[in-house]
């Protein structure tokens, strides 16, 4: 039988016998990567990508792009917003980690800044918006009964008898003829009790009475611990007992004023303390 070479199967079946004599094998499926030789000169490509990133790095954190440049203040009554504006550009001039800029919109701590502004003044709310390049401060004031006056210096009290805020001393002929003033030895720090919420109650009610029967209040001061003073402009002082009755302490006081003194301008005191026992002189 005569072969045929011309054949391509058989052609094909030589060609493996070769390569396995050779001993050489190829796998379409798994080639050899070649590793390229690479130059040992510089790599302009990432000294640009390091450059751009530290260049970006830059604008983010230190350019005036995002710097705060306005500071706006909702809801302050009694409280100056110049003053509170002040105390958020201090906590802006600040560093975080001594390299990021507080005035970087991005980068502003807002509890530092309401920590700063509660540290000053007692509210009932504070929070902090961030626009561009700007901050936006919303503040809820509390409500002020009182005024305390410790070693010249005076404070509004709310209802609790907590310290809202110290007065300064341009607005203390303003608000010392709206609201009642009572004198204290007891330090005086903003956030804690002054007086009871009791006490201040107390002076609330006996101020509108007073008031309303013409007796004209200086001030009133804590003679104890259930105890004020009301000492009138004419001199002449009216001790109370907060946890009497206070009808009756006021009807034993009109008593006294209008059957027992004939000159108020030489009476010295009242006593209304225990009841129907009053003393005067």
């Amino acid at each position: 039988m005569i072969k045929d070479f011309s054949n391509k199967n058989y052609q094909s079946k030589i060609r493996i016998k070769k390569d396995y004599k050779r001993k050489h094998f190829s796998n379409p499926y798994f080639t050899r990567s070649v590793k390229k030789e690479h130059s040992g000169g510089f790599n302009t490509k990432l000294y640009l990508k390091i450059l751009l990133g530290v260049f970006l790095l830059y604008i983010i954190i230190y350019s005036d792009l995002f710097k705060i440049q306005t500071i706006d203040v909702n809801g302050a009554d009694l409280i100056n917003k110049i003053e509170l504006e002040q105390i958020v550009d201090e906590q802006l001039n600040n560093w975080r980690w001594f390299i990021l800029p507080q005035q970087n919109i991005l980068f502003i701590s807002k509890s530092n800044i309401i920590k700063a502004i509660g540290g000053k003044y007692g509210l009932d709310e504070i929070a902090i918006k961030r626009g561009w390049k700007k901050i936006t401060i919303n503040i809820k004031e509390r409500i002020n009964y009182l005024i305390i006056k410790n070693n010249d210096k005076l404070f509004f009290v709310d209802k609790q008898g907590i310290i809202i805020r110290e007065i300064r001393p341009e607005e203390s002929n303003i608000y010392i003829s709206e609201f009642p003033l009572m004198l204290t030895d007891k330090e005086t720090t903003i956030g804690t009790e002054a007086v009871s919420s009791t006490i201040v109650d107390f002076i609330l009610q006996l101020n509108d009475k007073l008031k309303s029967l013409g007796i004209e209040i200086n001030n009133y001061k804590s003679g104890g611990l259930n105890e004020i003073t009301a000492i009138t402009k004419l001199g002449w002082q009216a001790h109370f007992d907060v946890t009497s009755n206070f009808d009756t302490a006021i009807e034993n006081m009109q008593m006294v004023l209008n059957n027992k003194v004939k000159d108020r301008s030489v009476l010295e005191y009242i006593d209304l303390r225990f009841g129907d026992k009053i003393y005067y002189k």
